[in-house]
């Protein structure tokens, strides 16, 4: 399992580029069955069925549009349809398969059973039905995929990142329904291809029944993840209640399939109950935003958050006008379908969103997309320049020595363009990044620098005024602290900072190293961000988000937490990322290496003080002992005092009394 995840979590960007190419495939179908091979045909009235006998029902003409095309070929309410084509009919299914036969334009042959008994035969003009919904949906999950993708591709680790992306995947796998023939022949399908119609109907339905619910969850988790959000409990509800809908829906909708409908009210109650319950959630969804929006204290944080609060309640309205008001003020949608037509406004809800994140430089897309464009461009200038200045020398050249050398001439000139086409590749970037990210540019040479003069300085103190002097005065941080590790207390204490409230700021539980791991298997600039908090620093990850804490980037050295770095906002007022972090990050382990060679010289000249002050005990103890043994006849004696280390808490003495007498003194 391990080794899966880290081949998954190796090849992810690939895996997700391959799925956005095969979802935005499949958006795209969607799209076109909607227009054109969904599109149902309409003589704008209703056809209500009365059951005749077990394999048949009779239809009814009912709401017949006034001046439409069934009204203008003698159609009136209360008539039977016996033929299509002079097909005779069984039920609605078959009538409107043989009608969606019909090209728009075209006329139907009618068979009619008027309500005085009169058998009249009439032609009827057909119209199509476009499936607005269907269409609406197909595009807005087609629009959520690409726009989930690039901001999946910034930042793959991020919760907020995943869920949009998801959000994106499930929406399109939701409107792929439209590919097969659910809505217009759904019970001729299902006992023709039982199995099919399963199998589709389950990824349909799971995926339908997951939208809502990770489009909550992404609510909480930004622009900054609720404190309740991050529980297990809370993530481990909300898998169940999704659980529960699938299961159930996908034990009744099998009831449905293999069993001819038996179980069709069961299912309908299903519906409802997830209807009612989608609301909910849509709702719940609208207030989180709202919540966020009123929490934000940063003005310019709070125009984007704005911007999806706005879009969100549109797209809210135009639903509910669809599902309520539309229905009261039209007899049936096959009679004025232009009142169904503003569904498709619900576009303008993932335009909005991709408008905010974009503009707003959000969930830190910015940097993927401007990166791509100008490093992009710049580069596929530069080669065709190169590659045309190289043909043409080659051409020129190839024509002087003759046609059959040209093929040794353009292979020595593509290998001049390989060589110098990399180095000026590499001054053609720095130079991009110079002109177009300065602030990222003087963030370069500063810490190429600081990495080279941190190396040089001894002493803890040092390192820590050097480090703080650099991140506040020469980047021009406002919020910067540096946490130490305390060995003694086995606890992270704020040892230099700026722009906190309260400096004094002592970490005891800290799950650092947890994190810090997990972080590193999904990147190689593993960074603590805020919705990270509440794992990293359990007791004090409120308080570093109310002192305006973005990022963490830990100090450790052979798995062991020398400490960590805590950022604010740059400069320009922007969230730390891409680049940004790659240089934060080496300069991090720079720094981390130096405290620990710091912390270790300082330990080594500590124990060689203390063995030298030992040594000097051990020297005096030594001299108070005596220096020779008294000698008396008949009688031999020796001492010796062996401490176990270098100094002992023992003492002896010998004292010559007289020639027969001795004082021997023990301690």
């Amino acid at each position: 399992m391990n080794e899966f995840k880290r081949y998954f979590l190796k090849y992810r960007l690939n895996i997700a580029s391959g799925l956005t190419l095969i979802l935005a495939f499949i958006a795209v179908l969607s799209i076109y069955f909607s227009l054109e091979v969904r599109v149902q045909s309409n003589d704008e009235c209703l056809w209500e069925p009365k059951k005749a006998s077990k394999d048949s029902v009779e239809m009814f003409f009912d709401k017949v549009k006034v001046n439409g095309v069934s009204w203008n070929a003698g159609i009136r309410d209360g008539d039977q349809l016996l033929k299509i084509n002079s097909i005779p009919l069984k039920n609605t299914t078959q009538a409107q398969k043989i009608l969606n036969g019909f090209k728009s334009g075209e006329l139907a042959d009618y068979t009619i059973k008027k309500k005085d008994g009169e058998i009249l035969a009439t032609k009827v003009y057909v119209k199509k039905l476009v499936q607005f919904a269907g269409l609406a949906q197909a595009i807005s999950g087609l629009l959520y995929l690409l726009i989930g993708f690039i901001v999946y591709s910034a930042k793959p680790d991020g919760i907020a990142q995943k869920l949009f992306f998801g959000l994106g995947v499930f929406t399109v796998l939701g409107a792929a329904n439209i590919l097969f023939p659910f809505d217009l022949f759904f019970r001729n399908f299902v006992m023709e291809q039982p199995l099919t119609a399963f199998i589709a109907g389950s990824v349909v339905m799971i995926s339908q029944v997951l939208v809502p619910i990770i489009l909550l969850y992404f609510v909480w988790s930004f622009p900054v993840q609720f404190k309740f959000a991050g529980k297990k409990t809370v993530k481990n509800t909300i898998i169940t209640i999704a659980v529960i809908f699938i299961l159930s829906g996908i034990i009744l909708a099998g009831s449905l399939y293999f069993t001819n409908f038996k179980s069709q009210k069961w299912y309908n109650l299903w519906q409802t109950i997830v209807r009612i319950s989608f609301v909910l959630i849509y709702f719940a969804s609208l207030i989180s935003l709202i919540i966020q929006y009123v929490k934000e204290k940063n003005p310019d944080n709070k125009k984007p958050v704005l911007l999806f609060v706005i879009a969100f309640t549109f797209g809210m309205l135009i639903q509910i006008y669809v599902g309520t008001i539309a229905p009261a003020i039209s007899d049936t949608v096959f009679n004025s379908p232009e009142y169904y037509l503003p569904i498709l406004l619900i576009v303008f809800v993932p335009i909005t969103f991709a408008y905010a994140i974009f503009k707003y430089h959000l969930l830190d897309v910015s940097i993927v997309v401007r990166n791509t464009i100008i490093y992009g461009a710049a580069m596929a200038t530069v080669a065709g320049i190169y590659f045309l200045i190289i043909y043409l020398l080659g051409q020129g050249i190839g024509s002087f020595v003759g046609s059959e050398n040209e093929g040794f001439v353009a292979g020595i000139f593509f290998l001049i363009f390989a060589f110098v086409f990399q180095s000026t590749k590499d001054r053609f970037q720095d130079f991009l990044t110079r002109k177009f990210y300065p602030e990222q540019f003087a963030y370069q040479k500063v810490l190429i620098q600081f990495s080279n003069d941190v190396s040089t300085v001894v002493g803890t103190d040092k390192i820590l005024d050097l480090t703080s002097t650099t991140f506040i005065d020469a980047l021009k941080i406002n919020k910067f602290g540096i946490l130490l590790r305390d060995y003694k207390k086995d606890v992270l204490t704020l040892s230099r900072g700026i722009g906190f409230s309260n400096p004094e700021c002592v970490i005891e539980k800290s799950n650092l190293i947890t994190v810090f791991k997990e972080k590193s298997l999904v990147s190689n600039t593993p960074v603590i961000e805020q919705q990270d908090f509440i794992k990293a620093f359990p007791d004090k990850a409120e308080r570093l988000i109310e002192e305006g804490v973005y990022s963490i980037i830990p100090m450790i050295v052979k798995s062991k937490v020398v400490g960590a770095l805590l950022f604010g906002l740059k400069y320009s007022g922007s969230k730390f990322g891409g680049k940004d972090l790659e240089l934060l990050n080496a300069a991090a382990n720079q720094i981390a290496i130096s405290l620990e060679n710091a912390r270790l010289y300082q330990s080594e000249s500590e124990k060689i003080k203390i063995e030298r002050d030992l040594d000097l005990a051990r020297k005096i103890q030594q001299g108070l002992l005596p220096k020779c043994i008294p000698n008396l006849n008949g009688l031999d004696i020796c001492g010796e005092m062996i401490p176990a280390m270098q100094v002992g808490g023992d003492y002896y003495d010998l004292i010559q009394l007289s020639d027969t007498k001795l004082f021997v003194a023990v301690g």
